[in-house]
């Protein structure tokens, strides 16, 4: 009996414990979640990890092996949206890092670089844009300096040597004319022979350049043109002018750089004088027979002087037996003073040529004459008959030896001409030629067109 009250009570304290340690039972229900887990998730990334780690372990796998480890790798990935094995995978930066990394002030975490060249982009839109505003201002200013010049023109014509010139006009001289002007032509009598009766009374003939600007206009107000300007005084001692391309004269260049004025105290000017032999002798005045405009121009070998006269107002005998007419050419050289003239034309002195302009000669006895050949005393030049009644090569210039918007050189002198008639009208007819000489008109015959006593 005793063996069963022990036994008994001991149920009933197992009983009692067992009760008491119910609430304890109860508070693990958490635990059966957590063996639920393990048994949702648990299974799974160990079979994942545990392929992965066979498939670094072996990459000498077979093909079989490697294409499943292959389909292992690449199906996570796809069901979890990242990238595929073609791209390398980035490291996930946190907000945190990616805030460290962000400038200040510079929303959703942009690299700086991103900023610099947000910079770099809106400098160089401001510098094109200033680039551009600069621009406009210059295209203003010069907008406005050429209306200011084109208003300028009309109301203060631009004088230079004497007469009036255009710049448009000049824009508008063909390249290959290198010098234009007004022309004189002048006789002298033999000693002691006041009224010539033919050229064979005659001593010789000379003429008179006198170079204009480029852009040079004649007009009807233009005046008397200065007597001042510097002119060249050309000797002839053949006194014929060469006609045709068989014939040829050579000259020589008397005076250079003098004015009218002074051409005509120390050379046109006649004297007397008194010789131990035969008494008093007089040397008659030099005597200009025309006047026209000249241009001397170049083509690709040679160098042509041509004129168009404009007084007399109609040619005579006088004009013609000196080898002139309405208008003409000749082509002209100049001869290398290193080597010796013809017997006939030879001079006493060489001209004082800088060494500059004696290269330009090298070793060839007559080159193409260009207008600083013959501004120096002594140089001589040859004329070859080349155009009578029209101008000849002279008035055209090849390809290439003018622009588009330049007009032909023949173009020039026709249009040089028609001023000098409108000058010469609007003065005093053929004795305007003694004007521009500084001469007085009344102490002077007409222009003389036919010989005394024929």
């Amino acid at each position: 009996m005793a063996a069963t009250r022990t036994s008994t009570r001991q149920a009933a304290q197992k009983a009692k414990e067992a009760i008491a340690a119910a609430p304890d039972v109860k508070s693990r229900g958490p635990a059966g979640a957590k063996r639920k887990e393990s048994v949702d998730k648990g299974p799974a990334p160990k079979r994942g990890k545990k392929d992965d780690k066979k498939t670094e372990e072996k990459p000498a796998a077979t093909d079989g092996r490697a294409k499943k480890s292959e389909k292992l790798k690449v199906k996570p990935a796809e069901e979890h949206g990242k990238a595929s094995d073609e791209e390398p995978e980035k490291p996930v930066e946190t907000p945190t890092e990616e805030a460290e990394k962000s400038p200040e002030g510079k929303p959703d975490g942009e690299p700086a670089e991103n900023t610099e060249s947000e910079a770099e982009e809106n400098q160089e839109q401001t510098d094109e844009t200033e680039d551009k505003k600069e621009k406009t201002e210059e295209k203003q200013e010069k907008a406005e300096q050429v209306e200011e010049n084109q208003e300028e023109k009309p109301t203060a014509p631009h004088v230079e040597a004497g007469v009036k010139t255009s710049d448009e006009r000049e824009e508008k001289v063909s390249s290959n004319v290198l010098e234009k002007g007004i022309i004189y032509f002048f006789y002298r009598p033999r000693v002691n022979v006041s009224d010539p009766k033919s050229v064979s009374e005659i001593a010789r003939s000379f003429l008179v350049l006198r170079p204009t600007p480029m852009g040079a206009t004649l007009d009807k107000d233009q005046g008397s043109v200065e007597p001042g300007t510097q002119c060249r005084l050309m000797m002839l001692p053949k006194k014929e002018f060469p006609t045709s391309g068989k014939e040829r004269d050579m000259g020589f260049v008397e005076k250079a750089g003098q004015t009218l004025k002074a051409l005509q105290e120390s050379f046109i000017a006649g004297e007397t004088h008194q010789t131990a032999t035969q008494g008093e002798r007089s040397i008659p005045e030099a005597r200009p027979y025309a006047e026209g405009v000249y241009a001397i121009t170049s083509t690709k070998r040679s160098s042509h002087l041509a004129y168009i006269l404009t007084i007399p107002k109609t040619m005579g005998t006088i004009q013609e037996d000196f080898g002139l007419r309405a208008r003409g050419s000749w082509v002209v050289q100049s001869k290398n003073p290193k080597h010796p003239g013809p017997p006939s034309a030879q001079i006493n002195k060489e001209p004082e040529y800088p060494e500059s302009i004696r290269e330009k000669f090298g070793d060839y006895r007559w080159v193409p004459l260009q207008p600083e050949f013959i501004d120096y005393p002594n140089a001589q030049f040859l004329m070859i008959g080349a155009a009578t009644d029209n101008l000849g090569k002279a008035a055209t210039a090849a390809d290439g030896e003018k622009q588009a918007d330049e007009a032909q050189p023949g173009k020039e002198l026709e249009k040089l001409e028609q001023e000098n008639e409108e000058r010469i009208e609007a003065l005093r007819g053929d004795d305007t030629i003694y004007e521009d000489l500084g001469l007085d008109a009344k102490n002077y015959p007409k222009v003389p067109t036919t010989w005394e006593g024929h």
